[in-house]
């Protein structure tokens, strides 16, 4: 399991973009087309990004990206993290006369909406792309459902626009480079302010919690390709 850490994503105050570059070694993608996540939100305020090579095949990696469970992995870490994300989201359903979640309750690419997250673009086995908004530190704002296109016009002040998107690229011989790119938005001025200071007292811990979640992925792919049916789900 190789890693490729790409985090040159700065801030930028007065409504610039932030910029990556992803030059240091990380391997481009072929081609100038955008992704579907800079043609989702081609501006941010906030940008991170990381990749992994998966020692998998990219059909592999892309089916397991989308069905591992993040809150039962083996990272104590990762296990703690959604712990307190899962009881803020039960406490905002509870208070929006929401269905409640399992007793169990997976966290998954395929049940984000349960979460207050939306899947606003898909390229099948190429590229995920899922966002929200809300006003800062606003669990509750999170479940208003929209589009990708109400997402992309958005512009009402005090909120904040989140995407991140996951991209799967052949790297090789039945090996995977598994890119996520995060971009964050805010829609005025006084917002962005309040963004920089959380992003500052919270980005060490948003990129470790992303390094272990690609982790686990890749630690799943690979094994689904060595180990018999039965014992597959055991690698999570």
């Amino acid at each position: 399991m190789q890693t490729i850490s790409t985090e040159q994503g700065e801030s930028r105050q007065g409504g610039e973009q932030a910029t990556t570059d992803a030059s240091h070694g990380c391997p481009q993608r072929s081609g100038a087309s955008p992704t579907l996540l800079e043609h989702i939100l081609p501006e941010a305020d906030i940008v991170m990004n990381h990749a992994i090579v998966v020692m998998a095949p990219p059909e592999v990696t892309y089916a397991t990206l989308k069905r591992v469970d993040f809150a039962r992995s083996r990272s104590l870490l990762l296990r703690a993290v959604f712990a307190l994300r899962l009881a803020a989201v039960r406490r905002a359903r509870r208070r929006l006369r929401l269905a409640p979640l399992p007793a169990r309750a997976r966290m998954s690419l395929q049940n984000i909406e349960d979460y207050g997250q939306s899947k606003l673009a898909e390229k099948e086995g190429s590229e995920i792309v899922i966002g929200s908004i809300a006003r800062l530190l606003s669990v509750e704002s999170l479940f208003t459902r929209r589009t990708a296109a109400e997402f992309k016009s958005f512009d009402c002040p005090g909120h904040f626009k989140a995407a991140a998107s996951f991209v799967v690229m052949p790297y090789g011989q039945r090996r995977t480079l598994l890119a996520y790119e995060a971009r964050i938005r805010a829609t005025d001025t006084r917002t962005r302010r309040r963004l920089f200071l959380l992003d500052a007292l919270t980005a060490p811990l948003g990129r470790l919690v992303m390094r272990r979640m690609l982790r686990v992925v890749a630690r799943v792919a690979k094994y689904q390709c060595a180990a018999p049916a039965h014992h597959r789900q055991q690698a999570i």
